[in-house]
């Protein structure tokens, strides 16, 4: 009897086993499959080694930028573009290629807080409004509809004119003005959820209203939520870029790529290089999240599966 007890026992250990190497080849081979038809797109390659070029930009700009972003060298100053100054020189002397290299971290600094935060935020008051419905809806739709309606950058002025001009303050604003987007989204994957079989499996089966919410549908509706953050990214750069551009975000001397935008604004026609390359990098970096956000919606999305 003891032997075969044993040997029952190890039969369901290697039945055990076999079932997790099969749920995890499933998972490898479908993450394959995921990042193949993600790649296949033209657009997502190019996006997505912009974003890895700003990435390493950031982390490594100590070594890459060789100035300091904040030195001064009144002798060079106004130097336009040349073998030690690829990208030229401000009224300072400072080197602009090395500011634009350590603005990076400013804006992926801004990316991720903000977003991250209006995401957390908005993911939060979706899901309560699209589960619950009734009362609690009507108060989070009605809130979610007076952020919706304000313009972004308009709003954020408005906290920054109340928190004072600094980048965690920027930060704060842009998260404060971007919950709506992702509350709604949110709001309406919860509705269409709520009511599938696995739910009310779970509601029968005695889980609690945050075990649904967080372990059951929350998952299932995380690819467009994934999405929008990687498209609410370059927004999120843009609106700081905007503000320091104004002189409300990151304060001197940090090289922001808006504030670097600003102070070459009075001498575009003696200086063009100062407001040209901090403008470009603006726009390559959009162009480059808006390619990779699209090229991802486009193969999360099971209505555009092949």
């Amino acid at each position: 009897m003891a032997s075969l007890e044993k040997k029952a026992e190890f039969g369901e250990q290697i039945s055990k086993q076999a079932k997790i190497s099969s749920v995890e080849a499933k998972t490898k081979n479908s993450f394959k499959d995921f990042l193949r038809r993600l790649f296949k797109n033209k657009g997502a390659i190019f996006g997505a080694a912009i974003v890895l070029l700003l990435v390493i930009s950031a982390i490594f700009a100590p070594y890459i930028a060789p100035f300091e972003y904040d030195k001064m060298n009144l002798p060079n100053m106004l130097r336009p573009p040349c073998r030690e100054h690829i990208f030229g020189t401000d009224e300072f002397g400072r080197d602009i290629f090395s500011r634009i290299v350590y603005g990076a971290r400013i804006s992926l600094q801004v990316g991720f807080v903000a977003v991250g935060l209006s995401l957390v935020i908005g993911t939060v008051l979706g899901a309560l409004a699209g589960y619950y419905k009734g009362i609690i809806d009507y108060i989070i739709t009605a809130i979610t509809d007076i952020a919706w309606s304000f313009p972004t950058t308009l709003l954020a002025i408005a906290f920054i004119a109340a928190l004072g001009p600094s980048l965690r303050n920027v930060m704060i604003a842009i998260a404060l003005v971007s919950w709506s987007g992702y509350c709604r989204l949110v709001r309406g994957q919860f509705l269409s959820l709520r009511e599938q079989e696995f739910v009310e499996a779970a509601r029968l089966l005695g889980m609690s209203d945050l075990r649904i919410i967080f372990k059951h549908i929350l998952p299932n509706s995380l690819a467009p939520i994934i999405v929008m953050a990687t498209l609410e990214f370059p927004k999120a750069i843009v609106v700081e870029a905007s503000l320091s551009f104004l002189g409300l975000g990151a304060q001197p001397p940090k090289p922001s790529w808006g504030s670097i935008l600003s102070n070459g604004k009075a001498l575009i026609g003696q200086a063009p290089w100062i407001s040209f390359f901090p403008g470009l990098m603006i726009m390559i970096v959009v162009l480059g999240f808006n390619l990779f956000g699209d090229a991802l919606r486009d193969v999360l999305d099971p209505r555009l599966k092949e």
